[in-house]
């Protein structure tokens, strides 16, 4: 859960795990991909000859679509964990699940309205002091820094202590969304006023879930932010790289500790997402410069504003006021959601890192909460925080204050299965009406004795002639994947 201490340069044990026990695992069991290579492996040992009268629904040689002519899809397998804590990830009819262990603790961060960008390898960047907004200074910015910097891999990133060169410049630079260098595609963003709650489902790379969450990134359902996930900034492409919206299967849920008698005292109640609205996400996003995969939840209650908060101090506060937006300047340190037994409670977060952590002392992982927002850099010390620098201190973790149940799917065509057009025989056809060809003759005529005996007739009996046409509701396009 949260960002793990693999990640943290220092901890060599950590990267040692990360680089050779997959490789060993791989040469034994090709577990990276257990397709092999060929997505469409089930019609691998499949051959439709000359001579097969079948060829003329779906071609000579491997299958590639059903009789009706509607495409096969291919179908992924992969895994990731945090702590030896296992998330499996398919692919299959163009509906992508993820299921792991359920409760799975959150933490809450909120972007601030800027993105950090950190000065590339071998340039000189920006002097201390300089102007941001100065037109003199954007060429350096677009040349010398990027948010995200995959060649540079852990390199890429610098600590809060690492603001300077030897030589008095910028190692890195927030910009607010407004920046010139974003060329104005941000300008009629949505006021930032959401926090979300996340937690980390993969190592860095995620190697062994990297084909079928590739995969699934790339359909048209992907990278299509909601209405909260938008005020909560998982559509700024700088900061978070891929999106997938996903959903709660029906009986898993989103659960906030209640608390107990004591301080001590726990207790998870279950969220009723239909008077505290909820999305939930796969999102990639760059951590230390290596690319991890998180899972996330925002909500927002329509009856308060307990969640709702932009600080109002800043560069991106004074945009988001010259533009009208109203925003809620006062922090709910402890918001409160409806729960499905009816009562309103606020969520209580634990100083403990998360509950299913109770020694990470054994591997020198902290175990503390870091109770404030902001950039994770050198945790497990007691400087640490939550999670990027572009969040908010006072925006506290709430540390397993909501927990999560890692059950959850995505229609990656972005239509669900509920539409009676959806997936009709007569999509591969392309029109209404379909001809089907038919042995001709009276089908359903009775010969059974105790039925021919009483001059019974089958109503639905009928002479039937070498073609039969159907006539469909709807012409839809046929779920075709994006390869």
């Amino acid at each position: 859960m949260k960002p793990t201490n693999s990640t943290l340069l220092g901890l060599a044990g950590a990267w040692l795990f990360i680089v050779s026990a997959p490789l060993g695992a791989d040469e034994a069991g090709h577990i990276k991909d257990l397709t092999m290579g060929d997505p469409y492996y089930y019609t691998s040992d499949q051959a439709i000859g000359e001579d097969d009268g079948q060829k003329q629904l779906v071609g000579e040689g491997r299958p590639k679509t059903t009789h009706s002519s509607i495409p096969h899809l291919p179908v992924f397998s992969g895994y990731m964990n945090t702590n030896y804590t296992y998330r499996f990830v398919n692919v299959v009819e163009q509906t992508m699940t993820m299921i792991g262990e359920g409760k799975h603790g959150l933490w809450r961060v909120q972007d601030n309205g800027t993105i950090r960008e950190y000065r590339k390898k071998d340039t000189q960047g920006l002097p201390e002091g300089a102007d941001l907004f100065d037109e003199a200074n954007l060429a350096t910015i677009e040349n010398d820094y990027a948010s995200y910097i995959p060649e540079e891999s852990w390199g890429g990133y610098k600590h809060p202590h690492q603001r300077l060169t030897e030589d008095g410049h910028l190692n890195f630079i927030d910009l607010p969304l407004h920046h010139p260098k974003y060329k104005g595609k941000y300008d009629d963003h949505v006021a930032i006023d959401l926090p979300h709650f996340y937690c980390t489902m993969s190592a860095n790379q995620y190697p062994y879930a990297r084909k079928a969450v590739d995969y699934s990134f790339s359909q048209p359902g992907a990278n299509q932010v909601g209405p909260l996930g938008k005020r909560a900034g998982l559509d700024v492409n700088e900061l978070y790289t891929k999106v997938l919206r996903i959903n709660l299967f029906p009986d898993a849920r989103a659960w906030i500790n209640v608390g107990g008698e004591d301080e001590n005292s726990v207790d998870w109640q279950a969220v009723d997402v239909s008077k505290t609205n909820a999305e939930f996400y796969l999102i990639e996003r760059p951590f230390f410069n290596e690319p991890y995969l998180f899972i996330t939840a925002v909500f927002d209650n329509p009856d308060n504003k307990d969640f709702r908060y932009v600080r109002p101090d800043g560069e991106y506060y004074k945009y988001v006021k010259e533009n009208g937006q109203e925003v809620k300047t006062e922090i709910t340190y402890e918001p409160r959601f409806h729960l499905e037994n009816g009562t309103t409670a606020a969520a209580k977060g634990l100083p403990v890192y998360g509950v299913h952590h109770p020694n990470r002392a054994a591997f020198g992982g902290g175990g503390a909460c870091p109770l404030k927002g902001g950039d994770w850099s050198n945790y497990p010390k007691t400087t640490g925080a939550a999670g990027w620098p572009t969040n908010y201190e006072e925006v506290t973790p709430l540390c397993d204050g909501v927990l999560v149940d890692i059950k959850f799917y995505a229609n990656l065509d972005g239509q669900g299965w509920d539409s009676p057009t959806k997936y009709l025989a007569n999509a591969g056809h392309g029109q209404q009406e379909v001809t089907y060809t038919l042995e001709p003759g009276e089908y359903g005529v009775y010969t059974d004795p105790y039925l021919t005996e009483k001059g019974e007739k089958n109503p639905h009996a009928i002479d039937l002639s070498d073609e039969l046409t159907l006539k469909y509701p709807a012409v839809e396009e046929p779920v075709t994947p994006v390869e």
